[in-house]
């Protein structure tokens, strides 16, 4: 049976997740460090906990939405963490983007109480999980994956099963890695457009029909070029993506230029203040590191 369903970390992407879950019919508890985006999903139809091990104890699936490694190892198996309410059969699915190693090290350990264990993460911003079209990678038990395929249907309109646990983390680090080069690129094109006297929305209307297209630039270049900040992916998130990349890019010695490079201007990004605003912020860092040079100046 997968009629009850909990959800924790009811943040930017877990909140419209979890709607659509409620929406769906589904019988959904729910549970997050801050109470108010609990409140708001109560006054939906949902069931308030006040612990993961409450979840855990009310739920056959239980979905994670939560900010990095540490916050997932310390909700499924801290004091009053899911491994206290678990029981043989249930599923865990964890949509976090967090490190590989930790999503197998946790999978082994309730392996042994019979929990299934599902890393999930999801690719598509808020938007998308607002109307259901998140692409989900999924590693872990394939009879596991195929059990709660028509609940992910809710949430996605692409999901894939793609290996052993933490093939699903290993796949995603591989979007933020491309996402991370198109970011950067995009944001380059449009300070070079506007530092050369043109309508820098008129050059993303051009080369975004092209080989120059990338959902970064057609999407987050026109929020640059009118510096539109509002976040549906955190710069603060990037940077904890490209930190896990890079981490395992060198356990295995492994060149990522690229990648390095954006994880550097990211680093700076949020240093600068912008932690909390969208990756598309990033050409903030660009036009710090151009000064204030009009156009047609050198």
């Amino acid at each position: 049976m997968t009629d009850r369903i909990g959800f924790i970390g009811l943040g930017l992407m877990g909140r419209p997740m979890a709607r659509r879950l409620l929406a769906a019919g589904y019988q959904l508890t729910v549970h997050n460090r801050s109470w108010r985006p609990v409140e708001e999903l109560a006054s939906l139809g949902a069931r308030p906990a006040s612990s993961p091990k409450e979840v855990a104890r009310e739920s056959d699936v239980v979905f994670l939405m939560l900010p990095d490694s540490g916050d997932v190892e310390q909700v499924v198996l801290g004091r009053e963490g899911l491994v206290e309410g678990l029981r043989s059969g249930s599923i865990v699915i964890d949509c976090s983007t967090v490190s590989p190693e930790t999503e197998v090290a946790i999978a082994g350990r309730l392996k042994e109480m019979g929990v299934h264990y599902l890393d999930a993460p999801v690719t598509g911003s808020t938007p998308a999980a607002e109307s259901g079209t998140l692409t989900i990678m999924v590693g872990g038990d394939r009879e596991a994956f195929e059990r709660v395929v028509p609940v992910l249907r809710h949430l996605g309109s692409r999901i894939e099963y793609m290996g052993a646990s933490g093939s699903g983390q290993l796949t995603k680090l591989c979007n933020q890695i491309a996402v991370a080069g198109n970011l950067l690129a995009a944001a380059e094109a449009v300070l070079f457009a506007e530092r050369m006297g043109l309508d820098p929305s008129r050059v993303l209307e051009v080369i975004g029909g092209g080989a120059a297209s990338s959902w970064q630039l057609v999407n987050l270049g026109p929020k640059m070029v009118g510096r539109d900040y509002r976040p549906g992916f955190k710069a603060a998130h990037l940077k904890k993506d490209l930190r896990i990349v890079m981490e395992v890019a060198e356990s295995r010695s492994l060149p990522l230029p690229l990648t390095s490079l954006a994880w550097q201007m990211v680093r700076a990004l949020v240093s600068m203040g912008y932690a909390d605003q969208g990756t598309q912020s990033i050409i903030e860092v660009l036009r710090s590191l151009a000064g204030s040079h009009k156009p047609g100046t050198t």
